[in-house]
């Protein structure tokens, strides 16, 4: 870093915030954590252990115990950006195909589709034949 001249290039600011720990805000914030919980990897880790662990007590509670077991709730990482985004994105698709299904839904269909007028074109139809 050149501090003799008083300021910093983007290389070195670059290398300066690519070296921060993974708990600083700055890479919290960079990482598009929403709520600010800036969690390490090992906080991943260790998260997803429990959250293993969690799913084969209650797999074994109701093989051997024959019974639900108590509500122990799962450890959720934090929100990120991109999470929302990616949620905002599947909710418009899946809206995207419903207006498509619902475009050809036999309750929305015009009078022109009734079978009695489809009856009627395909017997002058064969009657042309």
């Amino acid at each position: 870093m050149s501090w003799g001249e008083g300021s910093m290039n983007w290389a070195e600011l670059r290398d300066l915030v690519e070296h921060l720990p993974e708990d600083s805000a700055t890479r919290a914030a960079a990482s598009g954590d929403e709520e600010g919980r800036r969690w390490t990897q090992d906080t991943y880790v260790a998260a997803s252990t429990y959250n293993a662990t969690l799913l084969m007590i209650r797999i074994l509670w109701a093989a051997h115990l024959k019974g639900h077991p108590p509500e122990m709730g799962t450890i959720d990482p934090p929100r990120l950006a991109a999470d929302v985004e990616a949620e905002e994105r599947a909710a418009a698709l899946t809206a995207y195909h419903e207006r498509v299904l619902d475009a050809f839904s036999p309750s929305r269909a015009s009078d022109d589709d009734d079978i009695g007028v489809w009856t009627e074109r395909i017997r002058e139809l064969e009657a042309q034949q």
